[in-house]
């Protein structure tokens, strides 16, 4: 009788076990299947519509959307774009002009992307060239369309609800020569499939692991029912070495034991004095364990929040004097190697002092911001470092190097671009005069600096005498 009541519990315990099991195996499923879902259609949606807007040819299509017409190039991307719908999952793929975020009249149509089918059978819902939509873009999701008309190519993604299903958007500008966003192209996909199918990935995963389950819950019952009492003792004596190993404090590899959680007054209650004996020296292993990691961890953290304290300028986020000064030593002991070549361009913003006394100093960080940010997008791939107070450096190497002169004529026309721009803040106004100087054999630092500041007080003066 005994015996049957120890069955019965472990098997009720195993029933429980399996159908958490199970539960949780579905919830997982689901949750890993939807994501890898996700994850791919990001990818595969992402390289559509990033390869279609490579072959955009941005001033033709803003010529086309300004006059209306459509042009041979244009034809071509809608025969392009027309293949890659026929060929990837997307439920929209299309280019639009954001006009403003408020309906009616925000958004104007620039090329949908059909199917041979779509065209067929459902020509006269399709939409074409410089159509104004009404209300289909409610402000919140006009918003999101009109926040990337900026300048970074890359594929973003969003989500908005529709009358027909929540849509999972991936947008990327489309840019004219000069660099400035005409359009965004977009692909959609229906996040109510995503999750239908995963939902019936999880409804199968559940089903097979309770097959599975009830076929090893069988060999179970038939392996306790007939051979109990042997296993029991042997579990005692495993019991006792796992206690005998956390208290010499083996390896960890060593532990392995599973608690049967089993009390019964007899022999088994033995068994469950030594699990918990056992799992109570486990718990202080494992907790001396977790307090060292959390320790080294929370140094490795300290140290690593004082370096960007040390090194990096708080206002801007560019390199401070301090780390100006450890790569120019970098520079200095590569110079002495004899393989070094690079080049270092100082700038100075003008009117900081005016911008200050005028407007305060919280504008006059907003300036220099402003102007951190334009060297930042020239000066993509350069570090640049804040070495006073109106005073940045770049230096500059590898691919920039050869353009360095380039770079900087064109930071010069894109501030001269801000200080033009009469709609901007005057603290969005930036004035910046540069100058640069390229290392050469037996130079130091202090000599390269020293010419590229001589170079940008030039400039300078070259600017306040043709103001």
């Amino acid at each position: 009788m005994a015996t049957r009541r120890i069955r019965t519990s472990l098997l009720w315990m195993i029933v429980l076990v399996v159908v958490l099991l199970s539960l949780t195996l579905a919830v997982a499923g689901y949750q890993i299947y939807r994501a890898n879902m996700i994850e791919r259609y990001q990818n595969y949606a992402g390289d559509a519509i990033g390869c279609i807007a490579r072959q955009i040819d941005g001033d033709d299509m803003e010529r086309c959307i300004e006059s209306g017409t459509k042009s041979e190039a244009y034809n071509r991307i809608q025969l392009l774009a027309n293949d890659f719908k026929e060929t990837h999952d997307l439920m929209y793929i299309y280019i639009i002009k954001p006009l403003k975020i408020d309906p009616p009249h925000n958004m104007m149509d620039v090329l949908a992307v059909t199917t041979a089918w779509e065209r067929e059978h459902e020509a006269d819902t399709l939409t074409d060239l410089g159509v104004i939509t009404d209300d289909a873009y409610p402000a919140d999701v006009a918003a999101q369309y009109m926040k990337r008309m900026d300048h970074d190519p890359t594929v973003t993604f969003f989500r908005n609800d529709t009358d027909f299903g929540n849509i999972y958007t991936a947008i990327r500008p489309i840019f004219d020569s000069s660099g400035e966003p005409i359009a965004v192209i977009c692909g959609d996909i229906m996040i109510n499939d995503i999750n239908n199918a995963a939902q019936k990935y999880a409804l199968a995963a559940f089903l097979i692991s309770l097959v599975f389950s009830a076929l090893v819950l069988f060999l179970i019952n038939l392996w306790i029912e007939r051979r109990i009492a042997g296993p029991l003792g042997r579990l005692q004596k495993s019991a006792s070495d796992f206690e005998e190993k956390c208290h010499r404090r083996a390896d960890v590899s060593e532990l392995t034991m599973e608690d049967p959680l089993i009390k019964t007054g007899d022999e088994i209650q033995a068994l469950s004095d030594s699990i918990v004996s056992m799992v109570q020296d486990v718990q202080a292993y494992a907790s001396d364990l977790v307090a060292k990691d959390n320790e080294i961890i929370s140094m490795k953290e300290h140290v690593s929040k004082m370096d960007v304290l040390a090194y990096r300028d708080a206002l801007t986020g560019a390199g401070n004097k301090a780390a100006y000064e450890k790569a120019a030593g970098r520079l200095e002991w590569d110079a002495l190697a004899g393989d070094v070549r690079f080049a270092i361009v100082v700038t100075d913003l003008n009117y900081l002092k005016r911008i200050n006394d005028n407007y305060g100093h919280d504008k006059g960080n907003e300036y220099i911001k402003s102007a951190f940010s334009l060297m930042r997008e020239v000066y993509a791939n350069s570090p640049i470092f804040r070495v006073g107070g109106d005073e940045f450096a770049v230096i500059v190497q590898d691919e920039e190097l050869a353009r360095c002169e380039q770079l900087t004529d064109d930071l010069r026309k894109r501030a001269w671009d801000t200080m033009r721009d009469s709609s901007r803040d005057p603290w969005q106004r930036v004035s910046i005069a540069c100058g640069y100087s390229a290392y050469e054999q037996g130079d130091d630092m202090a000599s390269v600096f020293a010419r590229a500041d001589a170079a940008m007080y030039e400039d300078k003066r070259r600017m306040h005498a043709e103001r």
